[in-house]
């Protein structure tokens, strides 16, 4: 009988969009409280349209964090940090790890979540309001190798991890050299179905320098980075008969239309190597450096997409600003400067690259791996 008015008005009597409007303004950390009240609460505070209404009364500003190793205490714990002054915002042990388990590696953020991998288990935390959620297994074969990426399509509001593997269209293991060849099952999982689904990889290798049968994977640097819908991840090549020759491609995951492309690299100078792969006001961007990493060029691409809009927006001599060996570029700020970890002293620092200012940040031990972050209410369980 009163259904309907209950889908119009709390228990109590309040409006639906004027309880809306009063719990869009509280904190993530609150909103986690208030979702212990009812179900009607817990289904409003879920709700898609409510989730954006609480992110257009908190814009979510942009954090540092930082992915530390093992301790005395915890085997890894996280450190969100003002992106401009270091201080830390909050301090988080891991919900899902164990002592003497494989070590982890950040995958990538987008949308408040994190993401992790540990062996063949993957992992999606918000720690805004530490929910978490193990990812089924992708394929039932345990493979070796794996490169995972995960990122937020706005158009269905659903997220995504994809997964390129070392198991070949056959079902065996090839190694990690074989990771993005063609015909090779990607693995793309969509939390709101909370499933795997499977597609082929498409050849993408062909128009390398490096003959396709020679064509080796190196390595992938660092974590995925979403720009323009799209998960991006830079891969290094080498080549099986000619040590001395290597490349480098970008390879990017449409999360709208799921398909899959090579973005083509700049003119690098000889000598030089890549270091990381970021985003630059909203530009997909990398770092390039020298062997001894005495110098550093960023690289900015304007038109996401576009190989022919790629130019050097900087060139900055680390060894003239730092008295260090092991300087190296990390990610860019949100008032976009350059940060720095020097990883014989510990120190960390912040450069305007446009007014040629350099900020010592203190020291961070045992940092194994940093990102960009922005908070968010992005419920990861029900």
């Amino acid at each position: 009988m009163g259904s309907k008015r209950e889908k119009e008005e709390d228990e109590k009597g309040i409006p639906c969009d004027f309880l809306m409007e009063i719990l869009s303004r509280l904190d993530a950390k609150s909103l986690k409280l208030c979702e212990c009240v009812s179900k009607s609460w817990l289904s409003l505070l879920r709700a898609p349209y409510f989730i954006d209404l609480h992110f257009h009364h908190h814009p979510p500003l942009p954090r540092l964090v930082f992915l530390h190793d093992k301790t005395k205490r915890f085997v890894h714990s996280l450190s969100i940090c003002d992106s401009e002054t270091f201080a830390e915002i909050s301090s988080h042990k891991f919900p899902f790890i164990e002592k003497g388990t494989t070590k982890l590696t950040l995958m990538g953020s987008d949308n408040g979540v994190l993401g992790f991998s540990q062996g063949d288990r993957i992992y999606l935390w918000n720690p805004t309001i530490n929910e978490f959620k193990q990812l089924p297994p992708s394929t039932p074969c345990v493979c070796d190798y794996t490169v995972v990426g995960l990122g937020y399509d706005h158009l269905t509001t659903d997220f995504k991890v994809v997964q390129f593997t070392s198991i070949d269209e056959d079902g065996n293991e090839a190694g990690f050299s074989s990771v993005f060849k063609e015909g090779n099952p990607v693995w793309i999982y969509s939390l709101r179905s909370n499933s795997w689904k499977k597609m082929a990889m498409p050849n993408l290798l062909s128009d390398f320098e490096i003959p396709t049968s020679d064509l080796t994977i190196t390595r992938v640097v660092g974590c995925s980075v979403v720009v323009m819908a799209c998960i991006n991840w830079i891969v290094c090549f080498g080549n099986r008969t000619d040590h001395l020759q290597s490349s480098l491609g970008i390879f990017s995951f449409d999360l709208s239309t799921e398909k899959i492309k090579l973005i083509k690299h700049p003119q690098i100078e000889e000598g030089y190597h890549f270091r990381k792969l970021t985003k630059f006001s909203g530009c997909l961007c990398f770092f390039t450096s020298g062997l001894y990493q005495e110098s550093v060029h960023i690289w900015v691409m304007k038109k996401y997409g576009d190989s022919d809009s790629w130019f050097k927006y900087r060139s900055i001599n680390l060894c003239s600003l730092l008295p260090y060996s092991s300087c190296i570029p990390k990610d860019f700020l949100n008032n976009k400067n350059l940060l720095i970890s020097c990883t014989d002293s510990n120190y960390w620092y912040s450069y305007d690259t446009k007014n040629k200012r350099l900020e010592n940040m203190g020291k961070r031990i045992g940092v194994l791996e940093s990102t960009t972050y922005v908070g968010s209410t992005f419920k990861l369980n029900g």
